[in-house]
């Protein structure tokens, strides 16, 4: 070493004690166990914040497209005498196909200036649908339960996310030999008792922060508003009431010129 240059290594206060290198760097086993315990409650607590999060950021846009759907019926509606589009239902089970009658998209693909959802392959009915625009599909939406379109989810597998609940109306307004379903069924949204009755809603219980009712997102005639479906969306007579099913069934065949027996 040069005269005159000191290290810093070859300083030490005096009473120090050296110790050694590892002794100065390691934890003790407890010192571990507490971290390893602290980083785990913040996962846990940060986790389902997150996920939280997420979902209600999903429904959100779920709620977003449905009001797009009723901007573009209200467009519509302006057009065509105020009556709500008489289509097929979009998911409705018991329909048969039939490809000569329109559905919801083949409207709404003009009045939302999207393109139409198509299928991968147009021979194959069973084929994903490809071209799907973002206003069809539900964010929550991504697995389905049906085996035979292997889980995919219902934008995938049938070009939407929603289910045009007004649709399954006319469907059984049609039933009892109502000669202009579509107005009866308009009529009847237009009541006042009938406000939480939806126009068009999820196709599934996706949105699963929801305590209790439906887990579904809904769209309602009128001002065109967007909330959780109600009680209303399912019809179930266990569920709603016989009597409100009875009243709704009578407000559409009383519009619709053939009231059914019993009804005031």
């Amino acid at each position: 070493m040069r005269s005159g240059t000191t290290t810093t290594a070859s300083i030490q206060e005096p009473g120090d004690r050296a110790l050694p290198a590892r002794a100065r760097r390691a934890f003790t086993l407890i010192e571990l166990l507490a971290v390893i315990a602290i980083v785990s409650l913040l996962i846990a607590i940060t986790l389902p914040a997150i996920g939280s999060a997420r979902e209600t950021a999903r429904r959100t846009k779920c709620l977003a497209n449905l009001r797009s759907f009723g901007q573009g019926l209200a467009t519509y509606m302006n057009d065509s005498q105020d009556v709500l589009p008489l289509v097929r239902p979009l998911h409705d089970p018991n329909a048969p196909p039939n490809t000569n009658d329109p559905s919801l998209l083949d409207v709404m693909t003009v009045y939302l200036s999207v393109p139409k959802p198509v299928r991968a392959d147009p021979n194959d009915p069973t084929s994903p649908y490809i071209n799907v625009a973002d206003v069809f599909k539900c964010p929550s939406d991504v697995k389905g339960d049906d085996p035979v379109t292997q889980f995919r989810p219902l934008w995938e597998a049938d070009g939407v996310s929603y289910e045009y609940f007004a649709g399954e109306l006319m469907v059984g307004a049609e039933a009892l030999t109502i000669e202009d379903p579509a107005r009866a069924v308009t009529k009847t949204y237009e009541q006042p008792q009938w406000r939480d009755l939806p126009v068009l809603l999820d196709n599934g219980d996706w949105h699963v922060l929801r305590r209790s009712g439906a887990k579904r997102n809904a769209l309602f005639f009128g001002d065109w508003h967007t909330d959780w479906a109600s009680p209303l969306a399912s019809l179930d007579i266990e569920q709603v009431g016989e009597d409100i099913v009875q009243r709704l069934l009578c407000d559409i065949t009383r519009f619709g010129g053939r009231p059914l027996p019993g009804c005031n």
